[in-house]
């Protein structure tokens, strides 16, 4: 819950932990950038620890010369708590600078704290509404990318054995080796998972699409799901449900359309072969009576990765702009309401098939432009011509940008999803 809690705007990474956070004498270490100019490490040591009434961390390092953080939980009702976090530190810096100091700190602990609160209702409250027995155990592939480590996280803060499908391990305790390109794999150790989180795949975003680059993006998506069922459907003990990831660039580009789970593939794209080839592969496991979903993701809205973080550079600087004539629609969802779509998916046995995981609204990109120029206190800036777009990013460019897709999500809606941020602003404010 500790990195879970980290917003996605903070420079603050987990460089190494000692322990366990409810551990008296337990470490963790920090690498924190100040002021955006330079960055330093932060080591943490709880130092009081109270089951459900409080927790003490002492600080040291960085701006900080000495600093203490105090969480207090007092029940104010049988279904309310209140949480009040408490923070006070000391430097060794010129007095000159002391203002400049405490200005920083306050408005960076002031933020994060209320993010932190707000996160902690939101998962608490999604507890809540899908109670369960036992834990579950449950398999994820692709738990270091931008929606797997989220999720990953809070599975764990739920309660739930949550295990990393990997190449080499990657570091975790809890973690099933296989190679994604040939299947190769010790069975017996995929065995007893209630359910599989499958989100692995190349990054379509990242570089060229040159011939090399699409093969690897089609075969990590398509083949790797191929190997992954055939692994599957060979057990003794198959996980009840498998939860594949996919993306709403299966419906194409289909202008001012409303689509939803019951549309059909669009035509001519890249992007959507993969998505169809991707499902196609994941079907077979029906036959073995799994439960199978298939999460078609929108834009994903996180400053920790994705579009947003590209986009938030030029946005910064008023160069930000739409892109083309910015009537294509961009179907968008808030990391946070990924996390919670995925585990309504995961925690309702009759969602099954396809599943948008979308805001209930879609916005053109010209209206995404100046939200998002808006958030930031900024101007809009230029529009980027589709010219521009094809010369700089090909093929690329043309089907990530310049499509247009207006999915809703009617699987989500329909089942009793509730959004946590279903208008862009709320969104933008919550990741920004």
């Amino acid at each position: 819950m500790f990195e879970r809690c980290i917003p996605s705007w903070e420079k603050i990474t987990v460089l190494s932990s000692e322990g366990r956070p409810n551990q008296v004498g337990s470490r963790i270490l920090l690498k924190v950038k100040f002021f955006s100019l330079f960055s330093s490490t932060l080591e943490l040591e709880y130092t009081h620890f109270v089951k459900n009434e409080s927790f003490s961390i002492d600080l040291s390092g960085g701006i900080i010369g000495e600093g203490h953080y105090k969480t207090e939980i007092t029940p104010q009702s049988p279904h309310t708590s209140e949480i009040i976090g408490r923070f006070a530190f000391s430097h060794s810096y010129p007095q000159i600078f002391s203002p400049l100091i405490h200005r920083e700190m306050k408005t960076r602990l002031s933020r994060l704290l209320a993010y932190k609160h707000e996160l902690i209702d939101h998962d608490i409250g999604t507890l809540k509404k899908y109670p369960f027995e036992k834990p579950f155990k449950i398999l994820i592939s692709g738990s270091h990318g931008l929606i797997g480590k989220q999720v990953a996280y809070f599975l764990e803060f739920a309660g739930h054995d949550v295990w990393h499908l990997s190449r080499q391990g990657g570091g975790e305790e809890k973690s099933v080796i296989w190679d994604p390109k040939t299947g190769k794999c010790q069975l017996c150790d995929f065995e007893g998972f209630d359910v599989v989180i499958h989100l692995a795949g190349e990054n379509i975003a990242k570089g060229w699409w040159t011939k090399k680059k699409k093969k690897r993006m089609l075969e990590s998506r398509a083949k790797g799901t191929e190997n992954l069922v055939s692994v599957l459907k060979q057990l003794n003990h198959p996980p009840e449900a498998f939860i594949s990831a996919s993306a709403i660039g299966y419906y194409g580009n289909r202008g001012d359309e409303v689509v939803n789970e019951t549309s059909g593939p669009g035509r001519g794209l890249f992007i959507t072969k993969i998505c169809e080839e991707w499902e196609r592969a994941g079907k077979e496991l029906e036959e073995k009576g799994i439960r199978v979903a298939h999460t078609r993701f929108g834009v994903v809205l996180s400053s920790a990765g994705g579009a947003l973080k590209k986009m938030l550079l030029p946005f910064k600087w008023g160069l930000g702009g739409k892109i083309g004539d910015g009537h294509q629609y961009v179907s968008w969802v808030a990391i946070d309401d990924v996390v919670g779509a995925l585990y309504h998916v995961m925690m309702t046995p009759t969602i099954h098939g396809a599943v948008n995981v979308v805001s209930p609204n879609p916005v053109p990109n010209d209206i995404l432009a100046k939200k998002l120029a808006k958030r930031l206190k900024r101007w809009v800036g230029p529009p980027l011509p589709e010219l521009a777009v094809r010369l700089l990013m090909g093929q690329k460019g043309e089907e990530l940008l310049l499509t247009s897709t207006r999915a809703e999500p009617r699987c989500l809606s329909e089942s009793g999803y509730t959004f946590h941020y279903p208008e862009l602003s709320q969104a933008l404010k919550h990741v920004i």
